[in-house]
């Protein structure tokens, strides 16, 4: 007797389906200002047991599906390239390590390995660098437990040990959606046998990519998040005063305040953008003795330096200059056919005009408040996720006038900073 075959798409709509019971029991206990009921514990708990269960049936059609189907992914370039030219939308899911591609013919699954997707997404990641695992495929609580150090005793010989109780807590992450749209033409689609594979192994998970870096390492919160946030955020205000050219003793002292918290440091490392990096790779660590540079072979102070351009706060603004009896600059507008006199860059915008010696009356100046930091971290501590699956959307209808397929991305990321003072930030005065 033939043993039945697996039914992908049954497989993935009952784990979206558990996902969004769980979703509803995270949104419920939100609301309400509780933690689970011992029902919703019994539901949760089975919910989450049923998708494992579900995930390894994915995992052994996907296996089985490629053993059979060598030329998958060719298939599935081919589906989506039917579906855009008869106007049907195609739907791409990714759960864990597997893709599945709509079939257009018979609603089936073509399922796929997913390593030169989630490859790009994760490469580039500080986080990555310093070998910290990006979890994906998540349900239910993002959740870490915290304890406090405790201290052993010293009892005399035959003298019992008192109780020692560990105070723990928990911090949890609630995750956001993050999501991307790309159009192609169907010229371009039709003609080119890789355009969609480019848009959706590269293109795609290098613009969340980009924007999960900048969620992590900037110092202002994300347009748009509400829990997204990185560990930068909250600590400008705190910020260390560094000199205009960092010194080797100012930075050491940055590295013995974030060790004094007791962080092992395992994980410790430096984040700056390029352009400081290479200002402290040309810098003495003092001006006697062999000449030594700051930063030496990408390591500072005995900590890898990474590089991020995401950690500098930039703003543009344009000023128009008024002669007469005011003299003085105002906020202004760039209207079509302007023209932009002076380019002035400052740590405020009145410390960039003053660099314009003699402004002439209706000249516009295009000024950069630019402030330079330098990040110092134990990233184990600021840990980020994918939750439930990757979901991609080949959409032939909203720029159907411009004969163009949409191609989106949505997905839900969570991360959550768990000791705030394993992270100091430090802030570089501006040259004159």
């Amino acid at each position: 007797m033939n043993e039945k075959k697996i039914n992908v798409r049954d497989l993935i709509n009952q784990y979206q389906a558990n996902c969004d019971r769980i979703r509803e029991i995270a949104d419920a206990c939100e609301k309400e200002q509780r933690g689970r009921t011992d029902a919703e514990n019994d539901e949760y708990e089975i919910l989450v047991r049923d998708n494992q269960l579900l995930t390894m049936k994915m995992q052994a059609a996907t296996a089985e599906h490629l053993r059979e189907n060598p030329n998958a992914s060719d298939d599935a370039a081919r589906i989506i390239r039917e579906n855009a030219q008869n106007k049907k939308a195609t739907e791409i899911l990714i759960v864990r390590d597997m893709m599945m591609v709509s079939d257009a013919a018979s609603g089936g699954l073509v399922p796929l390995n997913i390593g030169s997707i989630i490859k790009p997404l994760t490469e580039g990641f500080i986080l990555d660098k310093v070998g910290l695992p990006m979890p994906t495929g998540l349900v239910g609580d993002f959740v870490w437990p915290v304890y406090e150090m405790i201290e052993a005793q010293i009892a005399g010989e035959g003298v019992a040990l008192s109780d020692t109780k560990i105070p723990f807590s928990k911090l949890t992450a609630t995750p956001e959606r993050i999501g991307v749209a790309i159009p192609a033409t169907h010229q371009s689609i039709n003609q080119s046998g890789n355009v969609i594979e480019t848009i959706i192994k590269e293109i795609m998970p290098a613009a969340v990519k980009q924007l999960l870096n900048k969620i992590l390492f900037s110092t202002t919160a994300v347009s748009g998040a509400t829990y997204l946030r990185g560990p930068f955020v909250g600590l400008v205000s705190s910020a260390v005063n560094l000199s205009s050219t960092p010194t080797f003793a100012e930075l050491n002292a940055m590295k013995a305040e974030v060790l004094e918290t007791g962080v092992t440091g395992d994980n410790l490392c430096w984040v700056m953008t390029k352009s400081q990096k290479a200002i402290l790779e040309g810098m003495p660590i003092n001006s006697n003795g062999i000449y030594v540079p700051i930063i030496q072979n990408d390591t500072l102070c005995g900590l890898p330096v990474y590089t991020t351009n995401q950690i500098r706060q930039s703003a543009v603004s344009y000023q128009k200059y008024t002669a007469g009896t005011t003299n003085a600059w105002a906020a202004y507008t760039l209207q079509d056919g302007d023209t932009v006199t002076y380019d002035v860059k400052g740590d405020s915008v009145a410390h960039a005009l003053a660099k314009i010696t003699s402004p002439a009356g209706g000249k516009i100046a295009k000024v950069t408040v630019q402030t330079e930091y330098i990040g110092l971290g134990d990233w184990r501590y600021q840990p980020m996720g994918l939750f439930n699956s990757l979901r991609f959307t080949v959409d032939p209808y909203s720029q159907s006038r411009k004969d163009a397929v949409d191609f989106v991305l949505n997905c839900d990321y969570a991360t959550k900073t768990l000791r705030s003072d394993a992270f100091l930030l430090g802030k570089v005065a501006v040259s004159s």
